[in-house]
């Protein structure tokens, strides 16, 4: 506080200082800016009445602002006036027409009793009595004789051992090409022999076939009859056999290689 006080009184006597320094200096100039007085001349022109204002036209008249018309307001669309349509009026029943009048039958004419004539009596004439001729006697046709039958002399059969043998031979090696082991029975290890009976017919088609003798396994004897059957139709018999049919009884043999 004290340090502002102390500069606000130098500034004081600064600024007082300056005053009385330039003040002799402005009253000395204006002396010297004061001009020589200068004698006054006068003309009678200065003494003449002034001339006229000029006459101004009259203003010319302001023509008022143009008055803002109400705008009418504006007619609010008017919607289109869905007419109702005319409600139909439900068409009055149809009077049933009446069922037409039965036509009366006509009375037909009663016919007019026709008059017939009565023929005159005839008279009987009696026949004669029919002679009886005497019947002939009856003619006995022969009896026919028996139609003797004869019978068809068979065939010759002529056996031929060798071509049974080899055909034989021949059926045994078919049956055996034929025959699958089972797997169940070669995992069990199971051995046999099944001896199946059959017939072949002379085209070769095997009939019948059956277990005559069982192995005691009943997968060897399905497989001995399945390739019996499978061999059915692929041998037939050789010219050198002459036989209707022919009945075998074949062994078929399960044995595993070791």
């Amino acid at each position: 506080m004290k340090g502002h006080l102390a500069g606000f009184g130098v500034s004081a006597l600064l600024h007082g200082t300056l005053l009385l320094v330039a003040l002799p200096l402005l009253l000395w100039q204006e002396k010297l800016s004061v001009p020589e007085e200068q004698p006054l001349t006068l003309s009678l022109a200065q003494f003449q009445p002034a001339p006229p204002p000029p006459q101004l036209a009259p203003p010319e008249p302001i023509a008022p602002p143009p008055v803002a018309q109400p705008v009418p307001p504006s007619k609010p669309e008017s919607k289109p006036v869905v007419k109702p349509k005319p409600v139909e009026k439900p068409k009055p029943p149809e009077k049933p027409k009446p069922a037409p009048k039965p036509e009366k039958p006509r009375k037909r004419p009663e016919p007019k009793p026709e008059v017939v004539s009565q023929p005159a009596p005839v008279k009987e004439i009696v026949p004669p009595a029919p002679v009886v001729a005497p019947r002939p006697a009856p003619v006995l046709a022969p009896a026919p004789r028996p139609v003797q039958r004869v019978a068809a002399s068979a065939a010759p059969v002529v056996n031929n051992a060798a071509a049974e043998a080899a055909y034989r031979q021949k059926l045994q090696s078919l049956i055996a090409a034929r025959k699958q082991y089972p797997r169940m029975a070669e995992k069990a290890e199971v051995e046999g022999t099944v001896t199946v009976s059959f017939t072949v017919l002379p085209n070769g088609t095997i009939t019948g076939a059956r277990v005559s003798q069982s192995s005691g396994n009943d997968w060897l004897d399905k497989a001995a009859l399945q390739a019996v059957n499978a061999s059915s139709g692929a041998l037939p018999f050789p010219a050198g056999i002459h036989k209707a049919q022919w009945d075998f009884a074949l062994k078929v043999n399960f044995k595993l290689d070791w």
